[in-house]
């Protein structure tokens, strides 16, 4: 039998020995290059983190704006198009009989008003309804009936008027009472059989009858309740007189205006619509409106001249109105310094704004026709 001399496996065992003890770790200098190769891609990783991070923030902080802004003017030009809408009796005369009929929330005989560029003290018809917008905005006034009519269904006594009962929530309105035929106690209804109007506010409402009718009264209690309790019958005259060839509709003044808002300790602008003589928060980031009116000056129902609201003439004149937003993002710090933006016609340069003010601006615009009353 065959065998390796002593020598040369002990040559072989050594070698191998020190063939394992360099191979058992990594230089210093390996190690620095390591460190450096992986401090490079921990830089890359984290750039294109942020880069994202923020391409994500502006997007999104541009969605939201972009939405917002169609919402806003969604509600602005729904209710502007619809200013001044009576029902089948836009041309016929219009009887109030509520108390405080030249209030701005029950002055029923201009369907459209303005007010330009409001100052830090608004007119006392807009500080007495709770309507206090930020300096130097418009503020915008509707009135228009609901586009819900319930049918007369007899002559009205005078004491109350009879319509058809089309349905009956319990519970339905905000009082806690039942709301019948989509109506509810001290609503401000208006009247109408296409040839003569008459506003009141609503007192109870029974269902009786078969088939059942609603009557509706309009007594002198309530806010504002009715100056004129007591009209119609068979021996009133024809002013008074609505039988079952009229209809009932509820009848609202609804005004949109921009105020500030404290968030996170941060100074929010809002853009508010006012609706019944509460003021509902509609959109955030709305930080200027103004409001420009189409003014029909010959008759032909269709804009001449467009003005602002304090240079217009003839407000049943208006037929048309063209609006201006500026919406600002939600989110501050989207920018690496003040942006110019564009408004109404106008460049506000960057560099006059506070160094702050990282926010991304866009201007939203519509021209409204009013329905009734543009050709």
């Amino acid at each position: 039998m065959n065998s390796e001399p002593k020598e040369n496996v002990m040559n072989r065992t050594a070698e191998m020995n020190r063939t394992a003890h360099r191979q058992s770790g990594l230089s210093l200098v390996e190690i620095m290059v390591a460190l450096a190769v992986g401090v490079v891609l921990l830089t890359g990783v984290i750039q294109i983190y942020a880069s994202t991070k923020s391409t994500y923030r502006m997007q999104d902080s541009l969605a939201r704006l972009q939405e917002n802004g169609r919402f806003a003017l969604s509600f602005l030009t729904r209710d502007v198009r619809m200013a001044g809408y009576h029902g089948c009796t836009n041309f016929g005369p219009i009887t109030n009989t509520l108390n405080n009929p030249g209030s701005l929330q029950y002055d029923f005989s201009v369907g459209l008003t303005g007010f330009n560029d409001v100052g830090a003290s608004p007119p006392a018809l807009l500080s007495g309804a709770g309507i206090v917008p930020i300096a130097g905005s418009d503020v915008v006034v509707v009135r228009r009936n609901s586009d819900e009519p319930v049918r007369v269904v007899k002559n009205n006594s005078s004491a109350q008027l009879f319509v058809e009962t089309l349905s009956q929530v319990p519970g339905g309105c905000a009082d806690g009472t039942d709301k019948v035929s989509g109506l509810c106690a001290t609503d401000i209804l208006m009247v109408s059989d296409c040839i003569k109007s008459r506003v009141f506010q609503a007192g109870n409402l029974q269902v009786t009858g078969t088939p059942p009718d609603l009557n509706i009264t309009h007594p002198a209690s309530g806010t504002p309740g009715n100056a004129v309790s007591s009209w119609g019958g068979a021996s009133a005259p024809d002013e008074e007189q609505f039988s079952d060839d009229a209809e009932i509709v509820r009848i609202g003044t609804y005004a949109y205006f921009i105020s500030n808002k404290v968030v996170n300790g941060a100074t929010m602008p809002v853009l508010n619509r006012y609706d019944g003589g509460q003021v509902f928060e509609l959109v955030e980031g709305v930080e200027d409106m103004q409001i420009s009116y189409g003014e029909d000056t010959d008759g032909d129902r269709t804009a001449d001249a467009y003005r602002d609201a304090d240079s217009v003439f003839d407000w049943s004149a208006v037929v048309s109105a063209r609006i201006h937003l500026l919406l600002r993002t939600n989110d501050n710090n989207l920018s690496d310094a003040p942006l110019d933006y564009v408004f109404n016609g106008a460049t506000v340069a960057g560099a006059s704004l506070p160094t702050s003010d990282r926010y991304l601006r866009r201007e939203f615009t519509a021209t409204v026709a009013v329905r009734n009353r543009a050709s």
